[in-house]
């Protein structure tokens, strides 16, 4: 979710998909593997009140999971005071706490310097608009340092950039593609957190059935992790909500293990096993799915119920037409999910920590 104004939502760009929030959402998604949906309220004009009480009302209630905000050039043209500009991004930082993300997940943004470009003369002059620039961004700085937010510096501005193509928007005063570009990168640099943070929603049962699910492969030398190889896994758990859910539906581990045996069998080629046993494709895509419906879903974590989803969405691994031969159906599985979290008020909690096992699994290490 990016808050914010003009420089956030892409004021004078041609296409909104080139202001940084989307770059960097495009980022996140290219590195991570995990669909990434983009809230971007910034609006053209917010000063930090605007952003105080219009931005933060609907921010609260879509439960973001990174954010970025970059406000304060129009409180620096309407010539704010110090104290009340400390007191708004005070406010403003407060709230973000109440929304239970962990404190790298908040980025604060400097404001640009924009003191010297032509589209500002009207401001006032550029030694006077640089002077409190400077000042709000030792604010700003300040205090996400107290709220312990991570702060980028994104003052890129130069004379010199100012005449690169694509560098300014045609106001001469905005950034263009390629400054905001340029912004995406430099965030991108500066929240080394964020190339991992979506996946410490895992809940703790599900970090333990993908461990379980490559101890499958180990067991029979096999070179790779499949889709069966997480539902042996699933089939592994206890009192998890995948497990129940099978359960339920009188799948058993001996069972699959049978058919599974019957289609892949044991490799014989043991001495010839890798330090890192590789997902296959499908063992990626299913990990996303279950990313995307635990997000669809509102739940807190990623738990094993939504493993088990993804593994029948997916539709084309072994793991699939095994459970399709049992009469399991997505369907079938978020029904049997909405039973359990009616019965015990939630499906997963909100105690999954980041995991390298994880990343393994993904081939992110």
């Amino acid at each position: 979710m990016a808050l914010g104004d003009s420089y956030t939502i892409g004021t004078g760009l041609e296409d909104e998909s080139q202001n940084f929030p989307s770059l960097l959402a495009r980022r996140i998604k290219q590195e991570t593997g995990i669909g990434v949906a983009l809230t971007n309220l910034g609006v053209n004009g917010h000063t930090a009140t605007d952003l105080i009480r219009e931005e933060l009302p609907v921010a609260g209630s879509l439960r973001p999971e990174l954010i970025t905000i970059l406000i304060g050039a129009n409180d620096v043209v309407q010539r704010s005071g110090e104290a009340a500009y400390k007191s708004r991004l005070t406010e403003i930082y407060d709230a973000l706490e109440l929304f239970g993300l962990a404190a790298e997940r908040v980025l604060v943004l400097s404001i640009p310097d924009f003191s010297a470009l032509p589209g500002a003369a009207l401001f006032g002059t550029a030694s006077d608009l640089r002077a409190q620039i400077d000042v709000f961004n030792r604010i700003a700085k300040s205090e996400a340092a107290s709220h312990r937010f991570g702060y980028v510096d994104i003052s890129v501005f130069s004379p010199d950039d100012s005449r690169r193509v694509d560098w300014l928007a045609s106001d001469n005063l905005h950034p263009g593609p390629a400054q905001h570009q340029v912004i995406a990168d430099k965030i991108w640099e500066a929240a080394a957190a964020w190339r991992s943070v979506p996946w410490d929603r895992w809940s703790d049962t599900a970090e333990r059935m993908l461990g379980r699910g490559e101890a499958e492969a180990e067991a029979r030398h096999h070179l790779y992790i499949g889709t069966e190889h997480l539902l042996l896994a699933l089939l592994k758990g206890t009192d998890d909500a995948g497990a129940q859910l099978l359960k339920r539906h009188r799948v058993t581990y001996r069972e699959v293990w049978k058919i599974v045996d019957e289609i892949v069998g044991k490799s014989h080629e043991a001495d010839r096993m890798p330090s890192k046993i590789i997902p296959t494709t499908r063992v990626r895509k299913v990990l996303r799915i279950a990313t995307r419906e635990a997000g669809t879903s509102g739940a807190d974590s990623i738990g094993t119920e939504h493993i088990l989803l993804a593994l029948m969405i997916e539709g084309e691994g072994i793991a699939a037409h095994v459970l399709s031969d049992f009469g399991l159906t997505p369907d079938l599985i978020r029904t049997g999910i909405d039973h359990l979290k009616q019965s015990s008020g939630r499906v997963s909690q909100a105690q999954g920590v980041w995991s390298r096992l994880i990343a393994r699994l993904l081939g992110k290490q």
